[in-house]
């Protein structure tokens, strides 16, 4: 036999479920945050839709915006897509406080039955790519897209030498040695100040370990690049002005800084090809230790982000 609660006696139940009953709509109708791992497996499901040539599973926000190169484009209609595609190198980078995902990576169309020849990659017009992609993720859905390409063998580079990325970047550092966000961005600006020219490259906080690597390449210490991260800039044609510096992700665990940058020609060094470039600094201690850079090197003037100069 079921038993009646009294009116009365509901009455404060009732008067409770009416008051949360709103709260719990707001509370649904606000989206849950991404924090890291939402993160990764976002770039997992985008990284996953290229190879795949379909990006119909992305979750996407109203307004989605996708560059490629600096260009306006439809969704799935970047210079990387098309099919066969895979992925060999990667390096994914994400930053719950700001919704930001961006990963390093190699796209190459080079897909080969086992025992193929290299006559016949050839003929099949293989093409690799060093690969950049910045997401931004609003309420669990992406709002933007940036892409940049470029061709896998330019400048001394190799696209297809590259397998893992070096795991200094994924190591944690213990509190001791860790920055606050502001002090990682100004690091890295202080880095950007002295390739203008607008800093003495000694007052720019340089780690005894330091190592600079382009497009898989060590830019410095190496047989045709003796310098050092520092020395380098004893030549004066190692100069270009810095311009719409977008600070989208920092890392204080692990030391990260990552900002995208338009390096844009001096009147003075006309042969200093401009490009946009993402560039990865590892911080500890607050001294820059390891600088990694993907970049398209092209003279690519926009970036098609920001505001600005190189906008």
């Amino acid at each position: 036999m079921e038993r009646c609660i009294p009116l009365r006696r509901a009455a404060p139940a009732i008067a409770a479920l009416a008051f949360l009953a709103p709260v719990a709509h707001a509370r649904a109708a606000v989206a849950p945050a991404c924090d890291r791992r939402c993160l990764l497996e976002m770039l997992w499901v985008y990284t996953e839709a290229l190879t795949d040539d379909d990006p119909s599973r992305l979750p996407r926000a109203p307004g989605l915006r996708v560059t490629s190169n600096g260009a306006v484009v439809a969704l799935g209609h970047g210079a990387v897509w098309g099919s066969p595609r895979r992925i060999p190198f990667r390096e994914a980078l994400v930053d719950p406080a700001t919704g930001a995902a961006l990963f390093y990576g190699v796209v190459t169309n080079a897909v080969r039955a086992r025992g193929a020849s290299a006559a016949a990659a050839r003929a099949a017009n293989e093409t690799w790519w060093f690969y950049a992609l910045r997401l931004k993720v609003v309420g669990r859905r992406v709002s933007e897209i940036e892409e940049i390409a470029y061709p896998g063998s330019a400048m001394g580079a190799n696209a297809a030498a590259l397998r893992l990325p070096d795991r200094i970047f994924d190591a944690v550092l213990p509190p001791a040695e860790r920055s606050g966000r502001r002090e990682l961005i100004a690091v890295a600006n202080a880095y950007f100040d002295a390739v203008s020219g607008k800093l003495p490259y000694r007052a720019v906080p340089w780690h005894p370990d330091c190592e600079r690597i382009e497009l898989g390449v060590f830019t410095v210490n190496s047989l045709t690049s003796p310098g050092s991260c520092a020395g380098e800039f004893e030549n004066p044609a190692v100069r270009w002005n810095v311009v719409n510096r977008r600070f989208y992700l920092t890392d204080l665990d692990r030391g990260l800084v990552l900002a995208i940058a338009n390096f844009t020609t001096p009147p003075d060094l006309p042969h200093n090809n401009g490009s946009v470039v993402f560039e990865l600094f590892k911080v500890q201690d607050g001294l820059i230790r390891q600088i990694q850079a993907f970049f398209r090197g092209n003279g690519q003037l926009h970036s098609g982000w920001g505001s600005g100069p190189g906008s």
